[in-house]
């Protein structure tokens, strides 16, 4: 790629033999070329010359574009393209993922930031979209009584903005968002569930649903009902406010806010008496879906660009088929069409000492027609695991690319390779509590496949004639999972007095200990730490060895820290090493980041 720039040339002075007296072009094009990141972050503090070069577009983009190391992803749209990349967001996608891949593999790995802003709410629950440059919150008022979803944007020259909110009624929780396309809409998709009295006279006995805790199963005093809604946030509205250069909270600023269109569309609303658990977002077949566990052991999957539900209710079998089965987590894997989900077993102590759990995976229902389908079966594979208790389960996403991607991740891929893209290792964290707290991972590595045979196309809605042509390619392989290409099951015991609680991650997962009986939302925190283990970052499985069974992949980070304080929502973003958590009864979120963050104005 080739790019070239005239700009004034200042000197104040030409020294011979210096590199002063080359000219600006000759600089970036023969002399900064082999210069890296770090370099020339260095070189910037040698004179105003430097200064002024170091900040150019054209060094960042040149860099940008030949850049080996995985990119933090923007939003997919044509403002984050490489052509309209600005120079400060370049250098600072390029130097996140250097200080990212350095500092998360070092000896010693420790928080390069930290910063906080306020939210102006009581925040309970807050979900980053990959590359932070949103963050999206389920917020109460100070007083506790009005409920919200609000949509902040980080990282701008007036760092934390709050641009978008919408009531929710009673407390959100099981939130999730993402990246995704609704008919030919690039935006924020946004799920959550929320409980509320069945019978309206309920709500005036006194108690607040809102309450209650959406970890954890309840005993409600009265029926309750279950609604889980999905929103879509165009980003091409909440850009206009994101990108502006006015001050937030000025006139100017909410003249121009009051102006856009409302920002949240309502794409559905599923109802249900059972209770319903975590939700997943992704795309299936090139169309947007989302994913819901419906107590105990269904799965509910909707097509988000419209059309039926389909339900899959997973049968007890096997040696356990006569217990209760609940389901405790799920992972769609949309190249191969299944679905991978946990589910807990529980036994008679007198027939096992811990509930069993399973690893199953299972086809997802595609209605082909305008009728919704329910299917009953039992898994295409699965495995039990039996010699610990465990309390949670965590699947990690897979990282496959939007099918959608206007931003310089989709211009690096190109073309229709997206169909092939390899996705991430799928870890399984499961957080034991006996016989020893601590916590066990095993690893599924994606196996390239070939001669695939593709099923009907589906019906979905391009933007553009172009991506329309792109959906209707095939490639000649894909990716899978499956038990034949696991990892070992790793184990690492907690600190004596302690339990982990995680914030998962396919590649980088962060850590906090709290004391061993803790059990509410608002714990306190006895220290942070890094699990890191070279075998996640590989292609394959490891061979085990009595070697390879010694793994030291906990590092305590140096992080201080009020241990009396008592901690509210978490969010871990792992494509730049952001770590954002709140404090009981502040409206505070405090960020720490394992990376640089270069800032306007060079601060």
């Amino acid at each position: 790629m080739h790019m070239k720039f005239n700009f004034l040339n200042c000197r104040t002075s030409k020294k011979r033999g210096s590199l002063d007296v080359l000219n600006n072009d000759i600089l970036v094009d023969s002399v900064l070329c082999y210069l890296g990141i770090f370099d020339i972050l260095r070189l910037r503090r040698v004179s105003k010359l430097y200064y002024d070069i170091t900040h150019h577009a054209v060094l960042w983009k040149r860099l940008l574009h030949a850049c080996e190391l995985p990119l933090p992803p923007l939003p997919p749209t044509a403002r984050h393209s490489l052509e309209n990349l600005t120079a400060l967001e370049a250098e600072r996608l390029l130097v996140r993922a250097h200080s990212l891949d350095v500092m998360w593999k070092h000896t010693y790995p420790d928080f390069l930031d930290e910063w906080e802003f306020d939210s102006f709410h009581r925040v309970t629950q807050m979900v980053l979209l990959p590359g932070s440059q949103y963050l999206v919150a389920s917020v109460a008022d100070t007083g506790g009584s009005n409920w919200s979803i609000i949509v902040y944007v980080l990282d701008t020259r007036y760092n934390v903005i709050p641009i978008a909110k919408t009531p929710t009624t009673t407390k959100a929780y099981n939130l999730q968002a993402k990246y995704l396309t609704i008919n030919g809409v690039l935006g924020i998709t946004i799920t959550y569930v929320r409980r509320d009295w069945r019978n309206r006279r309920d709500r005036r006995k006194g108690i607040d649903v809102s309450d209650y805790s959406g970890d954890h199963d309840i005993d409600a005093p009265y029926p309750l009902k279950y609604e889980c809604h999905a929103l879509h946030a165009p980003l091409k509205e909440l850009e206009v406010l994101a990108i502006s250069r006015l001050v937030p909270g000025s006139p100017e600023f909410l003249a121009r806010a009051a102006a856009q269109p409302p920002p949240f569309a309502q794409l559905c609303m599923i109802r249900s008496t059972r209770a319903l658990g975590s939700i997943v977002l992704d795309e299936v077949e090139d169309s947007p879906y989302l994913t819901l566990i419906r107590y105990p052991s269904s799965i509910m999957f909707k097509p988000l660009n419209g059309g039926p539900v389909s339900i899959l209710n997973i049968e007890n079998f096997g040696d356990f088929a006569d217990y209760p089965h609940q389901i405790k987590a799920i992972r769609p894997l949309p190249q191969q069409r299944q679905i991978l989900v946990a589910r807990e077993i529980r036994m008679p102590p007198t027939h096992h000492r811990y509930p069993v759990f399973s690893l199953e995976f299972h086809p997802i229902p595609i209605s082909m027609t305008s009728d919704p389908q329910e299917v009953t079966r039992s898994p295409d594979d699965f495995a039990f695991f039996s010699e610990d208790h465990y309390s949670n389960v965590y699947i990690t996403d897979h990282g496959t690319q939007n099918w959608l991607d206007e931003s310089i991740q989709g211009e690096k891929l190109g073309g229709a390779e997206y169909k092939a893209f390899k996705p991430r290792p799928i870890n399984v964290l499961f957080r034991a509590v006996a016989p020893q707290e601590g916590l066990l991972r095993m690893t599924f590595y994606p196996r390239r496949l070939d001669n695939w045979a593709p099923p009907s196309p589906t019906p979905s809605i391009s933007s553009s004639s172009e991506n329309s042509s792109l959906k209707s390619i095939r490639p000649k392989y894909y990716y899978r999972y499956d038990r034949t290409h696991v990892s070992p099951v790793r184990f690492v015991a907690a600190f004596e007095g302690s339990q982990y609680r995680i914030l998962p991650g396919s590649y980088r997962t962060l850590l906090y200990s709290v004391p061993w009986d803790t059990i509410g939302e608002n714990p306190t925190v006895l220290g942070f730490y890094r699990y890191h283990d070279k075998e996640i970052f590989a292609d394959e499985p490891e061979a085990t060895t009595e070697e390879s069974m010694i793994r030291r992949p906990i590092y305590t980070l140096p992080y201080n820290f009020d241990q009396n304080l008592k901690f509210g929502a978490f969010a871990w973003d792992e494509t730049i090493g952001r770590m954002c958590y709140g404090i009981q009864n502040s409206t505070k979120i405090r960020v720490c980041d394992f990376t640089k963050r270069p800032k306007e104005g060079g601060k």
